[in-house]
């Protein structure tokens, strides 16, 4: 069997496919869209940068493949950048289908303007330095939540999931499924039902389930 692509999930929200994973896998509700841009899918690669040092994230640039998700531990911090309009720019050039830090970024101007997608825990004007290789590829910690290698990343305005690759078929078998529900208990409120006639249905098929 071929391994499940991101763009498999492209069209559930962040919210479904957190529900079909059994309620986990959401980093923390501060790392946010920062451009206009509130759609991204793609695999990570993961970096951990030495506080306040960006040449980690500088060389991730360079050794991520096209379509690859930056998935940024700049330790938690929104008081120095891990990301901003240079980078953007290189980023772009080089096909990657956007950012994900728990720290913070800059240049928001040029990030809108390229229409690149970045989540961040915040906005900085202080930049850092360049001195520290930092880490790359492998397991770290953004937003409350391990990332490894691979996982699947699906965020949108609502925040971010990561969909471990491991359980990547499952997940994806399990949205399609808590889509198809979610989009039956809209259509019976739509058309007149009840917060009450929807839980008698999700129970319903509880019991066809079981």
């Amino acid at each position: 069997m071929s391994p499940v692509q991101p763009s498999e999930f492209a069209d559930f929200a962040a919210a479904t496919v957190y529900e079909a994973a059994g309620k986990c896998g959401e980093m923390a509700p501060n790392i946010r869209p920062v451009g206009d841009s509130c759609r991204l899918l793609g695999r990570a690669f993961t970096v951990r940068c030495w506080p306040s040092d960006g040449l980690a994230f500088m060389r991730a640039v360079e050794l991520a493949a096209p379509g690859d998700v930056l998935v940024i531990d700049g330790g938690g911090t929104d008081r120095s950048t891990v990301w901003g309009g240079s980078a953007t720019i290189r980023a772009v050039y080089r096909g990657l289908a956007g950012v994900v830090t728990n720290g913070a970024v800059r240049d928001v101007a040029t990030i809108r303007e390229l229409g690149f997608p970045v989540w961040s825990a915040g906005v900085c004007v202080r930049g850092g330095v360049a001195n520290h290789p930092g880490w790359h590829n492998t397991v770290i910690s953004v937003g409350d939540v391990p990332v490894a290698p691979g996982d699947i990343l699906v965020a949108d305005i609502d925040g971010v999931v990561v969909v471990p690759s491991a359980r990547a078929a499952e997940v994806l078998e399990k949205t399609r499924a808590q889509h198809a529900k979610e989009r039956g208990a809209d259509e019976r409120l739509r058309n007149g039902g009840s917060y009450e006639d929807v839980l008698r249905w999700y129970q319903s098929l509880s019991k066809t389930a079981s």
